[in-house]
Parts: C-alpha cells; structure tokens; sequence
C-alpha cells in the first residue's frame, strides 16, 4: 500500500486538520493495546474512555451489571468534550481513544460533539471478536473490572456498523494475533487520511 505515512507520523497535517480515531467494541476486544500502538505509531495523545465512567458504573459492570443507556449518556458526553477540549490545546493533533460505542446512537452521540467543534475529523475502528473469545480473554485478565460476566449484556446490544450508513466506521477482525490486528489498525488510519479531501 503506498500511504502518505509522515501526514500523521510527524504529528500535523499540511491543512491542520485535528483526528479523533475512537478504538472501539466489546470488553476485551483489545481497544487498549491497539489505542495505545497506534497513539505511539502516530505520535498522537491517548485517552483511555473508562477513565471517564462514574464510579456507579464501575460499580454496575463490577458487578457484571450492563449498563443502560441512561448510564452511558453523561460518560459518552464526558469522553467527547474532554476529546475537544484536548484538542484545542497546544501540542495535541491527533487523539486515540478508547470507547465502546457499540450502538450506532452512541456513534451518532460522539459525532455531535466533533461537529460542534467545527473542525474536526472522525474515524471509528470497530474490533469484531466473537463471543466466546471475548469471554475467555475477560475471564482470564485481573487487572481489570470487566469480567466474562459482562460481555453477553454488551454482544446483546451491539449494533454492528454498516458501511453505507456509518463510512467512517472499519471493521477489523479482532480475532486474531494481536500484531495482525495492530497492523490492520494502523493501515486504516492511513486509508483515511490518504482519502481525506485537500483544499486548494
């Protein structure tokens, strides 16, 4: 593939346009290990999306409890206002973030906030992992709140992405060695920039 790579591995842009990349999928899909290869690849600030729960829904998905989307709503709000805010200030171009966004209204919800911004450009990177995986891989890790007990309530309110409806959504298998993945990630990322239109 012949991408441009050095628009975003220098951090900046020749148009200065400001990317928001949200890593996004179920528990355990890998959106932290990604995020943070591909803020490292391109040079740009990560934000971790759970940082930004209250604690009642860590307490909720502690408890394998899915969360509503009453609850949801002030974290995907935080998340997105946070992310423009970073990105006004100096010294940030770019932002990976992680966030579930597993319904197309949560997408709709982060694509308000760049909107409102002006200036800003969006891509979602969807991990698809199957069930049975996610579980296992859920299980296994003890660093983390989100056990098995809660992937079945988020696979049963996922809204896969559709192309036509939502193109600045990728869906990349997740299901694979996590180097692949990376890789898949990362050549998404430059497939958008490299289609981005240039003024002039």
């Amino acid at each position: 593939m012949a991408a441009n790579h050095s628009r975003f591995s220098d951090g900046g842009s020749s148009d200065d346009t400001r990317w928001i990349v949200f890593v996004t999928g179920a528990t355990a899909c890998g959106k932290t290990v990604t995020a943070q290869y591909l803020a490292n690849k391109l040079h740009a600030k990560y934000i971790e999306g759970d940082d930004f729960h209250p604690k009642a829904n860590i307490d909720k998905m502690s408890r394998g409890e899915g969360l509503t989307d009453a609850d949801r709503a002030g974290w995907l709000e935080a998340i997105s206002e946070h992310a423009v805010v970073h990105l006004r200030g100096p010294g940030t171009h770019h932002l990976i973030v992680t966030c579930s966004a597993l319904k197309r209204s949560y997408r709709a919800l982060l694509r308000e906030g760049a909107r409102r911004a002006g200036d800003l450009r969006l891509l979602f990177l969807f991990l698809d992992v199957p069930e049975a995986e996610l579980v296992r891989r859920a299980t296994a890790r003890t660093n983390h709140y989100a056990k098995g007990n809660l992937v079945h309530s988020q696979v049963a309110i996922l809204e896969r992405p559709n192309p036509q409806d939502e193109p600045d959504v990728v869906t990349i298998d997740g299901n694979r060695p996590m180097a692949a993945v990376e890789q898949s990630a990362l050549e998404a990322v430059h497939r958008a920039w490299d289609d981005e239109p240039q003024e002039g």
